[in-house]
């Protein structure tokens, strides 16, 4: 498939490519396109109450998390996998 761009188009995924650091104007276009689509298959967030407050937890976590690290407060890997897989089979259990 072949589609032409307009000059518009063309500079804005120029300076896409050279900002975001892209390797090519198709790996531009590549990201765009899955945003695109996951924009499109996902339902408005300002319309889920929950999906709200879980970003905005998320979000403080983050911050915490970096702040933290900035501090020298760091878990080892391991310990950090180790728990994960803890509270993944404690789910599986609860739901079998």
């Amino acid at each position: 498939m072949q589609i032409t761009l307009s000059a518009q188009q063309s500079k804005i995924l120029e300076r896409l490519s050279q900002q975001g650091g892209y390797a090519s104007l198709e790996d531009a276009i590549d990201t765009a396109l899955v945003l695109l689509a996951e924009a499109i298959s996902q339902p408005d967030p300002e319309a889920n109450p929950d999906y709200l407050a879980w970003v905005e937890q998320t979000r403080l976590k983050l911050d915490a998390g970096i702040q933290a690290a900035e501090q020298g407060d760091v878990v080892d890997a391991d310990d950090v996998l180790a728990r994960l897989r803890q509270k993944v089979n404690a789910a599986k259990t609860a739901s079998a």
